[in-house]
């Protein structure tokens, strides 16, 4: 396989990855089951394609015979591409562009939580017996910032019964306990970096889609799900900020299904096929370069 084909079977393969794949895990049923799974089935296709569009630059690079993938590492005779500035530079832009839009993202998400903090010090009062920001406002709404604190309105504490207040509560402490922040932080970021591409606008959705049924599944460990269920549906329109996690955030209804009628776990075969799967994917761009040496 010549360095151009290479380089060929590369981009259709980024093509893939990047269109069709997130096309088709959004639309499937599984990551309701299994949604910690299906999270990291979303960046294991980013960063395949990661690697798969650094490999394909590599390759435009390279010039004269040389051993691809593999083979270069068992055949000690076989010619080799130069290594230097101009062939390693691909590769280190795209293993950097990633980095530097999710330290971008969290920039931009450190910034948001400050002004947040600010504007709840001067709106809201702690309750010690919630361990919450009480915040003044009509509207049923419950959400929590990055490391805290959770955030309670006044129209919720009066609208909620105690069961789904405490519902929402542990929803939140969920969030808290998870660091969903950071992981919402990091689909942020790559979304950025890859684009307009679906698998971007999937990763950024399907994040927060995905955690918000991770906090209820936990949630519903401590409390009854008849109750959470209930309480997102009264505070299911209250999304305060793009950083918040908030107990009414991304597909609401989809949860109140979920949490009324759950469906059976994947069953450990297919758990682990699907971890295999993660963990063998990013090596997928490099197997496809094999091939024997130009002569």
């Amino acid at each position: 396989m010549t360095a151009l084909a290479a380089a060929l079977v590369l981009a259709l393969y980024t093509v893939l990855v990047g269109t069709v794949a997130p096309r088709r895990l959004a639309r499937a049923h599984w990551p309701q089951r299994a949604p910690r799974l299906a999270l990291a089935v979303w960046y294991g296709l980013a960063a395949t394609f990661t690697v798969a569009c650094s490999l394909a630059a590599y390759h435009l690079t390279l010039t004269g015979p040389h051993a691809h993938g593999l083979l270069a590492l068992f055949d000690s005779d076989a010619p080799s591409a130069a290594e230097g500035p101009t062939v390693l530079l691909p590769v280190g832009l795209g293993a950097l562009w990633p980095l530097c839009a999710i330290v971008a993202a969290a920039r931009r998400a450190r910034r948001e939580r400050a002004d947040h903090l600010d504007r709840l010090a001067l709106a809201g009062r702690r309750d010690p017996a919630l361990d919450a920001v009480l915040l003044d406002h009509p509207t049923p709404a419950a959400y929590c910032l990055a490391r805290g604190p959770v955030v309670v309105s006044s129209g919720a504490l009066a609208g909620l019964p105690s069961g789904q207040l405490n519902a929402v509560l542990e929803h939140e402490r969920a969030h808290l306990t998870g660091r969903h922040h950071l992981l919402l932080t990091v689909s942020s970021g790559l979304a950025r970096a890859l684009w307009r591409l679906p698998l971007a606008h999937g990763l950024r959705q399907q994040t927060a889609t995905l955690l918000e049924l991770m906090a209820d599944d936990r949630a519903a460990r401590r409390c009854s799900a008849e109750d959470l269920a209930a309480a997102v549906c009264e505070v299911a329109t209250a999304v305060p900020s793009a950083t918040a996690l908030a107990a009414g955030g991304a597909g609401a209804l989809l949860r109140i299904r979920r949490l009324l009628r759950p469906a059976p776990p994947l069953r450990l075969p297919v758990r682990l096929a699907v971890l295999v799967a993660i963990a063998l994917g990013p090596t997928v761009p490099y197997l496809l370069t094999c091939g024997p040496i130009p002569r």
